[in-house]
């Protein structure tokens, strides 16, 4: 049975080979393991990377599915740079060569770099050749600049290292690699979480869920009956339907699907479009996974039950969306609790499946989670509809990647809604089977 299970793709260097070959190294998360390859690609494609600058201070995710643009002929991929304080999107056109070559790499055709960068098809590299706007400006004077400006360019680097704390990864090409967190494509937040934030939130947390275990009267009128009855409907639906309950107890912690079947999944709710999402879905006789964040949980307590009460099931996706791995295991655990003692409020029902916001994991995160009797759950399709410009946007992805096996992971977003029922009549002309995750 062949599973596709490539969640991201970091971008580690960009460079060249000391014989003149363009050569990029990235890291993907396949199955419970990382990998890393290292590839050459073409001159256009290296030069529309090198511009974008991926690795001035920050990270990068390569997307894993390049696209064909029809109106201007030509092959393009993303690339969504991440640092303490923003994350941005952009686009570089590619060569059909890279597009193989990223595909090769989804599908673990080439070989891998060995540790230490030593592999049979690895050379040592030089350096990115990052510039920032000041050394473009005056890179075609370098052979003319005078000892001033050397000078004056030496202090401005010290400052800026001096102002950033000392800290590697404050100046360009000094990234600095976790080796125990070992994450990868993580956009870090604008404020870690706090131990005395943290505190807090479990005092609030433990109050409002008194509070919204009182809201809906009918649904917590006699909880017993409640989760009988959903659990007794989505099982219905499910063989009335076809769209198929997966546990993943057995599995492994990262994992794909089947060829003839396909989930989809909803990040960062419940919002104001929860109801209208779960309603379209409803229409159409299928089901889909919706991982919450505990704080937007608080806001909209409503949509969690209305989600669950129509045969969808519910996740933990944090309570604040934060870099779970960037935390002590103490806050971890007080993180995914407060989240989960919520939503086990909401639905009368105990939350067994983990999403770690941005699929920033590792080992510890995924024991913390166990011990709170989660699955961790990822994904290896993203139509990055957070980012698009409109509905067509997202239906094109969907029209342009392999439909079968695909875990799609998706937002709470206008967009959304509105390619929602094209993206469900797609995928049901394929003839898969919807599946949803316990």
């Amino acid at each position: 049975m062949e599973t596709y299970s490539i969640q991201v793709m970091e971008l580690l260097s960009l460079g060249q080979t000391e014989d003149g070959r363009n050569r990029i190294e990235v890291a993907v998360s396949r199955e419970d393991r990382q990998y890393t390859y290292a590839i050459d690609i073409d001159e256009l494609t290296y030069s529309e990377l090198e511009a974008l600058r991926p690795l001035d201070g920050g990270r990068a995710r390569l997307s894993p599915y390049p696209k064909w643009d029809p109106y201007r002929q030509t092959y393009y991929s993303a690339l969504t740079r991440m640092t303490s304080v923003f994350r941005e999107t952009l686009y570089f056109a590619c060569s059909e060569a890279y597009l193989e070559q990223i595909r090769r790499i989804r599908q673990g055709e080439l070989p891998l770099l060995a540790p230490g960068g030593a592999g049979p098809e690895s050379r040592r590299e030089r350096p990115a050749r990052s510039r920032g706007p000041l050394l473009r400006m005056l890179a075609p004077y370098g052979p003319r600049l005078s000892a001033l400006l050397v000078l004056l360019l030496c202090v401005a680097a010290a400052v800026l290292y001096v102002s950033a704390g000392g800290r590697a990864d404050a100046l360009p090409g000094g990234e600095v690699h976790d080796a125990e967190a070992k994450t990868v494509g993580v956009a870090e937040p604008s404020a870690p979480i706090e131990p005395a934030a943290v505190r807090d939130n479990v005092k609030e947390a433990a109050v409002h869920a008194d509070v919204h275990a009182g809201l809906h009267e009918e649904a917590a009128a006699d909880p017993v009956v409640q989760t009988a009855r959903a659990q007794a409907s989505l099982q219905q639906d499910a063989r009335a339907t076809g769209y198929v309950v997966v546990d993943i107890e057995a599995k492994k912690k990262f994992f794909g699907l089947p060829k003839d079947e396909v989930a989809l999944t909803f990040d960062d709710g419940p919002s104001p479009l929860t109801k209208k999402i779960v309603d379209i879905l409803t229409e159409h006789k299928i089901a889909a996974t919706f991982l919450f964040v505990g704080k937007n949980a608080e806001r909209h307590p409503e949509g969690v039950v209305y989600a669950y009460e129509h045969g969808m099931s519910i996740g933990n996706h944090s309570w604040d969306h934060s870099v779970l791995t960037k935390s002590s295991a103490k806050d971890q655990g007080k993180n995914l609790s407060m989240t989960s003692s919520l939503l086990d409020s909401l639905t009368h029902d105990k939350v067994t499946l983990f999403r770690p916001p941005y699929g920033a994991v590792n080992d510890a995160l995924v024991s913390a989670a166990a011990k709170q009797r989660m699955k961790t759950l990822l994904w290896n399709r993203d139509p990055e509809d957070w980012n698009a410009k409109s509905a067509e946007d997202i239906i094109r992805y969907f029209r342009e990647v392999e439909a079968a096996g695909g875990v799609y992971v998706m937002h709470e977003d206008q967009h959304t809604v509105e390619a929602l029922p094209a993206i469900i009549k797609y995928l049901k002309e394929k003839e898969l089977k919807f599946v949803i995750f316990k």
